[in-house]
């Protein structure tokens, strides 16, 4: 009834309608049975000696903390006891039970001589709930590695709402949560199945190696443990995110999905996120929360268009507004963002009542908020910066492939500028993981993540770019300082160096799987010895090899300077290694479009060289208040174009670089993106001042507790006044002073501007009745 009374008025107003795949996060609900909800493996063990015969009862699984109400047994193995844990002979020597046991609970086996230890593994219903569902929806989290779980967890979704599939009524999104699932060691009942089919070994005899055993050889364990986390990770894509996408797919519907590596990950993020419709990420305010990079990685190597994220989240409550805001949107903007996502604006009938009904995180922004009848410009604000930054494709000079493991992250550049840090560089800024691949700093450069799939499968070279489908193009490629290597990777890795690409990286040694071990290894010297040749990094630090190249011991750095390419963009006259004046680059068929940000407190001004065409025209557009500077001063320089830039604190502009300048009443994006507004180069403001800042009557209103009139002598913040009306007054208020003007002044020619220092949060200003 309220998603029909939602979606009626929806298409009465011309709006999208969406909605979550389910009443909270990640997906499940009341329909969901034991057999379809996620689980876990457990195992147990006891110690049998031979020889002799033994019927052995099988001990069912424990569980700390919580019950085990489903559980069923996937198999028993053998292995020759060791009292440290190691299992070094027990994988070679294993002997499987399965044919020896009767009805899941007793195994009947004559032991050979010697100590044994015999592993039960179960598979085990965790029961993990959704987290804050409806009423009707509180049920169990899916399994989000099986195929079937996902399937009828939709089908069970979409009978409930036939009026809402059809063309005319159709909801045109739906939104998958961030993962937020126990730790655990994921289980599904066709993992090994897969696993056999996938990597060509058994993975049973292995499964201690996930539940505290361990090898002597720790790199075999390692690269077990990580063939499983692969196919976790591969399972939950092909079977969650990505089968989704099909069944969104079929009734026209875009899937938006938080997939990355927020919450609880389990997934290569970027072939996670790559497999939506829109890649969602997540920035929050006064945390260090920040995952917007990842999504528009896996957006600009997918070929997607739209960057979502999961918008101002947080704890501040009712803290801050635009201003703030605009500083944090803007520096996720220049990450790669297009299209916001408020959290959480919540819906606020008048019984609510102020400030309303609200959720725990979030900045309650909505109609109850103070500004929000003020709010408009900074919406249009937003509208204008995502419409331009999907314009065109993503510049980027460097590509860096973050290897095969999973789970995996893309760390952010830059996180809210207002706390301290909690990592260092070498640590990913959001959740403190060790990067898994570390560029250092590459200022005027920008870059996009890779992950294997994309080039095993995507990655040719042209004209000496490494090139993909969706039309980015890379002028180097940076690996993992690593000794391991995917196989897939590396054979890929020979064709494009030959064929012209350069690539930063150590020489690897061996692989990262068990598939094929050890004659992968052997593969893997053969065809770095090739590659490589005698590049150690350290003697030889480059060395070329059919088209290609391959540096290593480098910084990227060093790399990009030693092939000759020009910074995007430089920053000149101030000292900008805090990356406060950030950028980004998009670029269509006929237009440089760069979006610059000041994320500081404080006015900057400096000069920036554009690397573009020097034929090239000059255009400011300010996406704050729509005007469009077409005539920009401007130097020729070695690299580009040379602009003296001063910038407000928090503010930001693009600076579009047109083939040619389109005029005052042009078409095409200024329409679509209301820059109306036409400034003359030479327009100035008159260095006459009238001081404005004393004596003002304030008006508060008397229902919020506030004086219906207040004189202030001198402008000042009301919790710096004694007046407890003024001093904790939450709301709009109104200010008026009277002044003259020379009649001489008011010829009709001139433009008068009126500056207030420091406006919180926003203002709107009459002059003699008229709107300014």
């Amino acid at each position: 009834e309220y998603l029909s009374v939602a979606m009626k008025k929806g298409h009465e107003l011309g709006l999208d309608i969406g909605m979550a795949v389910s009443s909270s996060w990640n997906a499940g609900g009341s329909w969901i049975g034991p057999e379809d909800a996620i689980k876990e493996v457990l195992l147990t063990s006891q110690v049998v000696k031979g020889p002799g015969k033994v019927s052995l009862k099988i001990i069912p699984p424990q569980r700390q903390m919580r019950p085990i109400e489903h559980y069923s047994l996937i198999s028993s193995v053998a292995m020759p006891y060791s009292a440290t844990k190691k299992i070094d002979d027990g994988i070679v020597k294993a002997v499987n039970l399965d044919k020896l046991t009767s009805n899941s609970e007793t195994i009947n086996w004559d032991v050979p001589e010697g100590e044994w230890e015999v592993f039960s593994f179960f598979s085990c219903n965790t029961m993990q709930p959704l987290v804050i569902p409806s009423p009707n929806s509180r049920g169990l989290m899916i399994d989000h590695l099986s195929h079937d779980a996902t399937r009828k967890h939709f089908d069970s979704l979409f009978s409930q709402l036939p009026d809402f599939l059809m063309e005319e009524r159709l909801i045109k999104f739906m939104e998958i949560d961030s993962y937020e699932v126990h730790m655990m060691k994921d289980w599904s009942p066709n993992l090994v199945t897969e696993f056999k089919s996938r990597y060509k070994y058994d993975p049973v005899p292995y499964i201690p190696l996930l539940l505290g055993y361990n090898l002597e050889d720790s790199i075999v364990a390692e690269r077990f443990r990580a063939d499983y986390a692969r196919l976790v990770s591969d399972m939950m894509i092909e079977n969650h995110f990505g089968q989704s996408v099909e069944i969104a797919d079929k009734y026209g519907i875009q899937m938006v999905t938080e997939a990355g590596h927020g919450g609880s990950p389990r997934v290569d993020p970027l072939k996670a996120l790559g497999h939506s419709h829109i890649p969602t990420g997540e920035y929050w305010n006064r945390m260090q929360f920040w995952v917007t990079k990842e999504a528009a990685s896996a957006a600009h190597i997918y070929g997607l268009k739209l960057v979502a994220s999961e918008s101002l989240t947080g704890w501040q409550h009712w803290q801050h507004g635009p201003s703030d805001y605009k500083q944090l949107t803007d520096i996720a903007l220049c990450e790669g963002l297009n299209q916001i996502m408020f959290h959480t604006f919540a819906h606020n009938p008048e019984v609510a009542g102020k400030p309303g009904f609200t959720y725990h995180a979030g900045e309650h922004l909505n109609v109850n908020t103070t500004w929000w009848e003020m709010a408009k410009p900074f919406m249009d604000y937003l509208g204008r910066c995502s419409y331009m930054l999907r314009q065109g494709l993503f510049v980027a000079d460097a590509c860096l492939y973050y290897g095969d493991q999973a789970p995996n992250l893309v760390p952010p550049k830059r996180i809210d500028p207002n706390i301290e840090p909690l990592y260092d560089d070498d640590h990913c800024l959001h959740c403190g993981q060790p990067k898994s691949i570390n560029p250092g700093p590459v200022p005027g450069y920008d870059y996009d993540y890779m992950n294997a799939e994309i080039i095993v499968r995507d990655m040719t070279v042209v004209d000496g770019k490494i090139t993909l489908p969706s039309g980015m193009s890379y002028r180097v490629m940076m690996l993992p300082d690593k000794e391991s290597i995917n196989l897939d990777v590396l054979r890929k890795l020979d064709e494009l160096v030959s064929q012209g690409a350069v690539i930063l990286g150590s020489k690897p040694s061996r692989t990262t799987s068990l598939e094929n071990y050890p004659d992968c290894d052997e593969e893997v010297k053969s065809l770095a010895d090739k590659i490589w040749g005698d590049c150690d990094g350290t003697s030889v630090k480059s060395n070329s090899y059919g088209q290609g190249m391959v540096y290593c011991g480098l910084s990227l750095l060093e790399v990009l300077e030693d092939l000759g390419i020009p910074k995007d963009i430089e920053v000149k006259g101030i000292d900008n290694s805090d990356m406060h004046i950030d950028y980004i680059h998009r670029q269509t068929g006929n237009l440089d479009i760069y979006f610059i940000s000041n994320s500081n407190q404080s006015t900057e001004e400096f000069s920036a060289v554009f690397r573009v065409d020097k034929k090239r025209k000059v255009e400011i557009w300010d996406p704050l208040t729509g005007l469009v500077q077409r005539e920009v001063e401007y130097i020729k320089s070695d690299n580009g174009l040379e602009l003296k830039l001063i910038m407000d604190p928090l503010s930001s502009l693009f600076v579009v670089f047109p083939e040619k300048s389109s005029g005052k009443n042009d078409e095409g994006l200024h329409k679509n993106l209301q820059f109306a507004g036409f400034l003359s180069a030479g327009e100035k403001i008159s260095q006459s001042k009238i001081d404005l800042s004393s004596n003002w009557t304030v008006s508060f209103d008397p229902s919020w507790g506030g004086p219906a009139a207040y004189p202030m002598e001198k402008l000042v913040s009301w919790p710096s006044t004694d007046v407890e009306g003024v001093k904790y007054y939450s709301g709009k208020a109104v200010y008026k002073k009277q002044f003259e003007l020379d009649e001489g002044l008011l010829d009709g020619n001139r433009k008068f501007v009126v500056k207030f220092s420091n406006i919180r949060e926003t203002a709107r200003v009459m002059v003699n009745g008229i709107d300014c």
